[in-house]
């Protein structure tokens, strides 16, 4: 069972950090541009049902800036799609996918690989490899209906859910709904490796 407790690493970044990575800052302006006119959805419109600039959203289709894990998930929401499905696969299901051919989300030191398949509709699978002291970052609320499933694979794993503050070790999972604000984290001295599984709702 995880453990809780009253503080966590004083070490732990609270701001959330970017993606970046050109390649990476392309596949995202290709197929969110894509998602958005095969809706028939002007840039505008996409702006105001994700809570977001429209300039922004002109800036990111052109791969001219970075985008937060929560903006994404807000982006997702108002184009009725998940993280995996931005990153379309080359292959049919049924394939062997190695590690190294993951797409891959550098938040500032915080490695994040997406695992889902194009097929697995509301479902997102996301591998966290996180070095000492580092963390996802305040995540807030993205506006759509969700669970998320965290487990921890290597080391420990810290999550804070408002004052509450639980500390998983390897083979523990946590799950939570997404309309609090909460970071995860490596609370220990060494690296740590955590699986991430969100199960977007339809309402």
């Amino acid at each position: 069972m995880a453990q809780s407790a009253s503080l966590s690493p004083e070490s732990v970044k609270k701001s959330e950090p970017y993606m970046s990575g050109n390649d990476t800052s392309q596949a995202l302006a290709e197929s969110i541009k894509k998602l958005r006119t095969s809706q028939k959805m002007t840039q505008s419109g996409l702006a105001s049902k994700a809570q977001l600039s429209t300039s922004f959203i002109s800036q990111l289709e052109r791969g001219n800036t970075d985008v937060t894990f929560s903006t994404l998930t807000r982006l997702c929401a108002a184009l009725g799609t998940t993280i995996g499905h931005l990153f379309p696969a080359d292959q049919p299901s049924g394939r062997i996918v190695r590690f190294d051919e993951y797409r891959h989300l550098d938040y500032n030191g915080v490695d994040k690989y997406v695992l889902s398949r194009e097929e697995m509709a509301d479902v997102d699978v996301c591998l966290f490899d996180f070095p000492p002291g580092s963390s996802t970052g305040t995540r807030v609320p993205p506006g759509v209906d969700r669970t998320e499933l965290w487990i921890c694979l290597k080391e420990y794993l810290g999550i804070d859910i408002g004052s509450d503050v639980h500390f998983l070790k390897a083979g523990d999972s946590f799950d939570l709904a997404s309309d609090r604000t909460n970071t995860v984290y490596n609370p220990g001295p060494n690296s740590s490796r955590a699986l991430l599984v969100i199960k977007n709702h339809k309402k």
